[in-house]
């Protein structure tokens, strides 16, 4: 009488389709051959730890095949148990970096950022003068009273407004501004 004869226990019903989830995509003999109540009994054991079927699927299916796959596939699923689930290692990394992020680096106060600015500056030095360059006028002088020229009369004399009407009046001559 063959195994699958027998009417399926409790345990072998409830772990049916957790069976057809973790080995469904071996081959049919070798996930027939796996279909024990030992195995079945750790598949649940590793679900009731956390380990999800696409898991603990995937582990199996990666494992190397050897001479015999079933006593192997059960040494794999015992060492399961012995590790953690990949789901609490990724909550256990995410509250480990959650509680890095909440004692992380605080802003400056004002007097330590007023200090690490004048140990700055200090560093630095003072900086060097730059040389500022003589304020030319922007038209040169009159020929005859030195003020900023307004007009051009020649090429050599130049004259401010209050010279030019001296000049219209005759007071002066175009020969006394040079």
């Amino acid at each position: 009488m063959e195994l699958f004869d027998l009417p399926p226990t409790p345990t072998e019903r409830l772990a049916m389709p957790l069976h057809r989830a973790v080995f469904g995509s071996l081959p049919s003999v070798l996930s027939a051959s796996l279909h024990t109540p030992e195995v079945g009994d750790l598949v649940l054991q590793l679900t009731d730890n956390g380990w999800r079927p696409g898991q603990i699927a995937s582990r199996v299916g990666a494992h190397p095949a050897g001479r015999d796959v079933v006593a192997e596939v059960t040494v794999l699923l015992r060492s399961l148990l012995d590790e953690v689930p990949p789901d609490a290692l990724w909550r256990q990394e995410k509250s480990r970096r959650q509680a890095e992020a909440a004692s992380g680096p605080e802003p400056a106060t004002d007097t330590s950022r007023q200090a690490w600015i004048a140990q700055i500056r200090a560093d630095l030095g003072t900086p060097g003068r730059r040389p500022t360059a003589p304020v030319r006028p922007l038209r040169p002088a009159c020929a005859l009273c030195a003020a900023e020229s307004t007009y051009f009369v020649t090429k050599q004399v130049r004259l401010c407004e209050g010279c030019v009407v001296l000049l219209e009046t005759g007071a002066v001559r175009l020969s006394d501004a040079g």
